[in-house]
């Protein structure tokens, strides 16, 4: 790589801010994810998938390195400026000329001292503890934001599926009611059909009971005709018998 590869400097960059972390022997957001400051984009990604997927991004300080390195610009940005403090060189102690005593030293010059720098800690550690509780409160509600956008939108995907499901269940039920319908349409049918069939069967039945009744009728009145006449006829033949044994 040449020397005016924004890629090879940032990364020299990176190799001097791990070597003076471990000679300062400080810590910083790559320690958190127990990372060397000059590992790869691709390093972070994959300690931070890790972390999501054991389940302890609770942890505000985890969520503050995160939220930094995971992203190239901030990283960098965070990168160059810790490595500007790194370099700088320790401020003096603050000196404040003691009043002599006899013995040439001050008899409060160390309750003095020591008290400045007691400030000053404290001091400091007011400053880091608040700059961690605003980041860990802009987290909270970047998360926040973040997961009220993540409910609107599953919201908003889940309500084209609900309406399906809903369409889908009213085609169902109008299908399953037309095929009642026409289940009763046809039971319907056949119930008037076999009533026309006993019906057809009933005149049928009634018919011929009628003609064998006029068939009857008609051969008992020509037997009775033909008795009838020859019961005439033997009379006639009688009554001629006995005119004629009369004369």
């Amino acid at each position: 790589m040449s020397a005016n590869d924004p890629g090879a400097d940032l990364q020299q960059l990176r190799g001097e801010l791990r070597r003076q972390l471990a000679f300062q022997r400080k810590s910083s957001l790559y320690s958190v994810l127990g990372l060397a400051a000059d590992c790869g984009d691709d390093a972070i990604a994959e300690a931070v998938t890790r972390i999501s997927a054991d389940g302890v991004l609770a942890d505000a300080e985890l969520r503050y390195a995160i939220e930094i390195l995971g992203r190239p610009e901030s990283r960098e940005a965070f990168d160059r400026q810790l490595l500007e403090q790194l370099r700088k060189p320790k401020a003096e102690p603050m000196f404040i000329e003691p009043v002599m005593s006899r013995g040439g030293r001050s008899p409060w010059l160390v309750p003095v001292t020591l008290g400045i720098f007691g400030v000053l800690l404290l001091g400091m550690a007011w400053l880091g503890l608040n700059f961690m509780r605003e980041n860990a409160d802009r987290e909270m509600k970047l998360l926040e934001a973040q997961a009220r956008a993540d409910e609107s939108r599953r919201r908003a995907e889940a309500i084209p599926k609900t309406s399906e499901l809903m369409r889908r269940a009213v085609e169902s039920s109008e299908a399953v009611q037309q095929r009642e319908l026409d289940a009763q349409d046809k039971a319907g049918e056949d119930a008037k059909a076999r009533e026309d069939r006993f019906r057809e069967e009933r005149e049928k039945t009634y018919q011929q009971q009628l003609a064998r009744e006029e068939k009857l009728r008609q051969e008992a009145d020509k037997r009775a005709d033909t008795q009838a006449g020859r019961e005439v006829m033997n009379i006639m033949g009688s009554a001629a018998s006995q005119k004629a044994a009369g004369r």
